[in-house]
């Protein structure tokens, strides 16, 4: 019964779901701290960590970990098959839709729309993840300079990664 409950818990955020991982996160955070207490918000703030840095889509990597801390192999493989199941059909839907109301009005303003709600998605996850964040001096830091180097010197995410990671073993 665990290993239904994770699959369909993991399915529920694929379904409901807009707007890629990060808009993804306050989701599973609802369902694994809240709901399920699967996990602390202090492991869950660690997976959101290492779901950054692992290649891949962070629901997906998300997904896996937890699955894996709950369920070893078997729990990691449904979870991640949860969250990317509803996703491929529903994709696969709107594509073939898509090819066929593409130049319908009130199809275009669907999509629209949904544009809005993903940026409402990602700044809530955003205020989620940035006060827990923030415990510090050091951190508030590690962010500007992160931003900064980011946003202004267009520096390589992985580089920032990378640096935060070197920056944090050094100093942290």
């Amino acid at each position: 019964m665990m290993y239904l409950g994770m699959f369909l818990t993991f399915a529920k955020i694929g379904l409901f779901s807009f707007g890629g991982g990060y808009a993804i996160l306050a989701m599973i955070r609802q369902e694994v701290v809240v709901n399920h207490t699967w996990l602390s918000q202090t492991q869950f703030m660690d997976v959101v960590a290492i779901s950054q840095m692992t290649p891949g889509p962070i629901a997906v990597n998300a997904a896996t970990f937890i699955g894996y801390h709950k369920g070893g192999v078997f729990g990691a493989v449904l979870c991640t098959l949860g969250v990317i199941l509803p996703s491929l059909v529903i994709m696969l839907l709107i594509t073939l839709s898509y090819l066929k109301l593409k130049k319908q009005p009130w199809f275009k303003n669907i999509f629209r729309n949904l544009r809005l709600l993903s940026v409402g998605l990602i700044a809530a996850a955003l205020i989620m993840v940035f006060g827990d964040a923030m415990r510090d001096w050091f951190s508030v830091i590690v962010f500007a300079g992160s931003l900064i180097a980011g946003w202004k010197y267009k520096m390589n995410p992985f580089y920032l990664l990378i640096s935060a990671a070197v920056v944090g073993m050094l100093f942290g």
